[in-house]
């Protein structure tokens, strides 16, 4: 188990290398199996998530193209599924015989496919093990990845947290005054950091800069947001709109979940009451009803709400910036920032997520030459060239950190650079062996919390007990 407290900023994990280097390692070709032709032709089974009919499904074929043309006795055949029902299909397919043979998966959980013997240890693929040579993965995307010393997955596309905004939206602020300022909700708390209008809300751009306390948040949130007729007409923040998890604010508050050992520490951690009292500020900062209605209006995507310039304000993942880009003539003026973390350097995190790569187990039965096949195009999906195409083609970060040198000498955009720059920053939640699906306990405690079910005390004890639960039963 592993504690994910430490700082991660231009913290690179020296593994894999040669994580992108087949070996040679295997003598003989071995017998071929049934994925192997007489004529040596070897056929694989690939799922992702680009089904036909996706943006990205015409770029994924050309990959395979490209990768059929280097390797020409290896054959791809690429099944797309939508993201929506892939997860569901993908968990019975990949024991299935008739399933596939490389797949994408969800990086976090990979031990726990390890584990059931279901994805294929990778191990003898790596040349010198997996702290020798240049660096090439973030450490946090590795070692969800590991069992028992060994690694049943790559690091294939990423994601992060960033806060976005709307320039011009935002800029109604450099009317306000102090007394704005101070009739917020915000100024009026104990212990507040809101006094008065900022002196440095307005950057050296002459636009107003983004919010970088939970405090300014929430000022930011209420002097934004505007009303007609008791109905809310534009909203300035709200945690409903992108993609914003708790997990951000306890982190940049200093908190963890879990002890260095792997005991939760819900109860008695600082940083994680203080994240749920913010979390609980910022839902009550406004009107729920009012909030709800307007919700309501953008359909089942709440971005919606932001492309359309009625939110000011949100915390997404990293494809904003590049979404904004296809937007052509409806491209709105957009800032990015890190998500608030009150200053405090060792404190600056944002949630990250990301998809691996990994083999059906089944292809152990297979010859050797047809599992080296399989690692070569997943090698090939993890090169620096089509990691940069996860970037300009697919909008997800890179997981090969090497691209990330092409790049920023390529890129110039300010909020592009700064989802670049905050990958560094970026931190997934503990896998905890015993109680893997502990993360469904803290938002069970968040949501009767700031529902007024439960009292903070109540919800913090609840999910503390609630996780011990799923330990000792484990």
């Amino acid at each position: 188990m592993r504690k994910s407290g430490a700082k991660k900023a231009r913290r690179w994990c020296a593994v894999l290398l040669t994580a992108l280097c087949v070996v040679t390692m295997f003598a003989g070709c071995g017998k071929s199996g049934s994925k192997q032709g007489a004529d040596g032709e070897i056929s694989l089974e690939f799922w992702s998530i680009y089904p036909e009919g996706d943006p990205n499904y015409d770029w994924m074929l050309s990959v395979i193209e490209r990768f059929e043309k280097e390797h020409e006795n290896i054959k791809i055949h690429y099944t797309g599924i939508s993201f929506w029902d892939y997860f569901t299909k993908i968990t019975t397919a990949m024991t299935d015989p008739t399933g596939p043979d490389i797949y994408l998966q969800t990086i976090k959980d990979t031990s726990d496919r390890a584990r059931g013997g279901v994805s294929m240890n990778l191990t003898p693929f790596f040349d010198g093990g997996f702290h020798a040579g240049t660096e090439f993965f973030y450490e946090e995307d590795v070692f969800p990845m590991t069992y028992e010393g060994n690694v049943y997955g790559v690091p294939y596309a990423l994601d992060n947290r960033v806060l976005y905004y709307n320039i011009d939206l935002m800029n109604a602020l450099k009317e306000s005054t102090d007394e704005d300022w101070k009739k917020t909700k915000v100024a009026n708390k104990e212990g507040t950091t809101i006094t008065g209008k900022p002196d440095d809300l307005v950057d050296e751009n002459g636009n107003v800069r983004a919010p970088r306390t939970w405090d300014e948040l929430l000022a930011w949130q209420e002097l934004l947001t505007v009303t007609q007729d008791g109905k809310i007409t534009q909203l300035g923040f709200d945690v409903n709109v992108g993609n914003f998890k708790i997990e951000n604010v306890v982190w940049t508050n200093g908190g963890e979940f879990f002890d260095g050992e792997g005991n939760p520490i819900v109860d008695t951690d600082a940083g994680v009451r203080k994240g749920f009292e913010v979390w609980y500020e910022l839902t009550h900062t406004l009107s729920s009803a009012r909030v709800n209605a307007f919700l309501d209006t953008a359909g089942d995507n709440t971005t919606n709400l932001f492309w359309s310039g009625k939110v000011a304000i949100m915390i997404a993942t990293n494809e904003i910036p590049w979404q904004n880009d296809k937007l052509g003539d409806e491209k709105i003026p957009m800032g990015a920032a890190p998500v608030p973390y009150n200053g405090v350097e060792e404190n600056h995190y944002n949630f990250t997520g990301g998809f691996s790569l990994e083999l059906a187990k089944r292809l152990e039965k297979e010859s050797e030459e047809v599992q080296q096949a399989a690692f070569a195009f997943i090698k090939y999906l993890c090169s620096e060239e089509i990691q940069v195409e996860v970037l300009t083609e697919t909008s997800n970060m890179p997981a090969n950190i090497k691209s990330y040198d092409a790049l920023f000498a390529s890129i110039t955009d300010p909020e592009k650079l700064v989802v670049l720059e905050e990958m560094s920053h970026r931190k997934a939640y503990d896998y905890i062996y015993d109680a893997p699906n502990w993360w469904g306990e803290i938002q069970n405690a968040l949501t009767d919390y700031t529902a007024d079910k439960r009292t903070l005390e109540q919800s913090l004890q609840r999910a503390q007990n609630a996780i011990l639960q799923l330990k000792a039963s484990y």
